[in-house]
């Protein structure tokens, strides 16, 4: 895993095959739905329908090429990612806030080949995982799973900026503040959320079950706190926090998967 003073030169993660081929599907689900309702299957019969058939497939060539050309770099600059659109670049230091989200691969066993697709896109096997990062002035870049190995990518990421972000909050809970990382606060005593205080000696557990951030109570069934992962800021800033602070909790280090159980 890369630490903060670690210089690594340059990756690079192309786009991932997962959405080039579901639309792939969709529209040769599209073509032989449209052959398939004509009473006469001959192409001469339908000459109009042969140049839409035809279009359709040049359409989705030129759309393969094109999401293919996204790429996302990380090197000892920042990050950057590429596409035919343009391209959004944020170095190490303009990045203030992460959102991380997890999506369980059982979550998508329903979806059938679809699911089978979006599973052999995540290197990790265990879950699709989403990170964005946001800059002072609200610019935001995603690191996503139509990435190649974005798992590896994320790891990267986080290895690079955490340790700084957990030393800032460190220094701010000396100092007797209390951290808000949105609707859940962390002081150097305590964790609150919706007006309840829990203090971190009675904290049990702190991990992302699913997709959700849960913190549990020491003597209780149901987690004190709930809430999807990428709706608290820095979550894993936060959870790493929790860490120190209450040597209950096991410490996990930096793992993008490490603290999330499906």
């Amino acid at each position: 895993m890369a630490t903060a003073g670690m210089a690594y030169g340059e990756r690079r993660f192309g786009a991932a095959y997962t959405m080039r081929i579901l639309v792939g599907l969709g529209v040769l689900g599209v073509l032989v739905g449209l052959w398939a309702s004509q009473d006469d299957p001959r192409t001469a019969s339908h000459p109009g329908l042969m140049w839409i058939s035809i279009g359709l497939v040049a359409a989705l060539a030129a759309l393969w090429i094109t999401l293919g050309k996204t790429v996302l770099t990380v090197n000892d600059s920042g990050v950057r990612r590429e596409s035919v659109l343009g391209q959004q670049e944020m170095a190490w230091n303009q990045i203030t806030e992460t959102r991380y989200r997890v999506v369980p691969i059982n979550m998508y066993g329903h979806l059938g080949l679809v699911g089978v697709l979006l599973a052999a896109s995540s290197k990790s096997c265990r879950a699709l995982l989403t990170l964005e990062l946001i800059s002072h002035d609200r610019k935001k870049l995603k690191v996503t799973p139509n990435f190649r190995n974005a798992s590896e990518a994320i790891g990267i990421i986080l290895g690079r900026i955490l340790p700084s972000m957990v030393q800032k909050v460190k220094a701010r809970l000396q100092r007797g503040e209390t951290v808000q990382f949105g609707g859940i606060g962390l002081s150097a005593t305590a964790v609150t959320w919706k007006n309840n205080s829990i203090p971190v000696s009675e904290i049990s557990k702190a991990e992302i079950v699913g997709s959700n951030l849960q913190v549990k109570r020491q003597g209780k069934w149901l987690s004190a706190i709930s809430v999807r992962s990428d709706k608290v800021p820095d979550a894993l800033v936060f959870l790493e926090i929790l860490e120190s602070l209450a040597p209950q909790v096991k410490s996990t280090g930096i793992d993008p998967l490490a603290r999330v159980r499906m």
